[in-house]
């Protein structure tokens, strides 16, 4: 071997180790990853934000464990707190439309209810540099009118497949025992303001951790879900 061959193969070696170090951590935290969530992934949702109680909302994703979660906010919010819409896309979340007003958007006239959707998606983008692809009807309340208007605006309609029922003013312990009725896949509603959400957080975390079970975002579903009996959404919980 000559001398420049030595070196060729010198310089070579050192090259695959370095990449060998600098790839090994990624290997690594995916091969975590896959251990940590073998029962799969369900999607934590937040409703009704941003609001003053958004900052803690947050600080509990972030003491859980830097979970993300998907975050559907009304316009008028965005407005009322641009700073807590913009923490929100700081820490990674999902944000996601949910009409500007939040009315009942099945009382509301077409013109009315497209202004709705529109209106919020601007209001996010204003504050985010992106517009939502995801859409959460107030109440659930949607019809194929409006299942049209969220297509026409790029976004796929999303649903629930477990209501923790924070929106009743219910213990946090109620709203750990509901949210963690959640199987593989779906999609849990919560909402911003009650403080019992905020301490459920944690325990929910927790909760499905037990069950090698990991927060997810949510894509889209080939395969109908049902969100409640003759009410179905093409939407599931999937790996970040």
């Amino acid at each position: 071997m000559t001398r420049r061959s030595r070196t060729r193969a010198w310089l070579g070696a050192v090259v695959a180790t370095a990449m060998s170090l600098v790839l090994a951590p990624g290997v690594a935290q995916a091969d975590s990853a896959g251990d940590r969530c073998p029962g799969g992934y369900v999607a934590l949702t937040f409703d009704d934000g941003p609001t003053e109680a958004t900052p803690q909302v947050l600080k509990a994703l972030r003491d859980a464990g830097s979970v993300r979660a998907t975050f559907f906010l009304a316009g008028g919010m965005v407005h009322a707190h641009p700073e807590h819409t913009r923490s929100i896309a700081a820490d990674r979340h999902e944000i996601a439309n949910h009409s500007y007003s939040h009315p009942d958007l099945n009382t509301l006239t077409p013109d009315a209810a497209f202004k709705e959707l529109r209106d919020a998606s601007r209001a996010i983008k204003a504050e985010t540099g992106q517009a939502p692809t995801l859409f959460r009807p107030p109440y659930g309340s949607t019809n194929p009118r409006i299942r049209l208007d969220v297509a026409r605006l790029g976004m796929l309609e999303v649903l629930w497949t477990v209501d923790s029922l924070d929106w009743r003013g219910i213990p946090t312990d109620e709203i750990v025992a509901n949210a963690l009725r959640v199987r593989a896949g779906g999609i849990v509603l919560l909402h911003e303001g009650p403080p019992a959400t905020i301490a459920a957080i944690p325990k929910i975390v927790e909760g499905l951790a037990e069950r090698g079970m990991c927060a997810g975002k949510v894509v889209f579903s080939a395969k109908p879900v049902q969100a409640w009996p003759g009410m179905t959404y093409h939407a599931k919980a999937a790996p970040w």
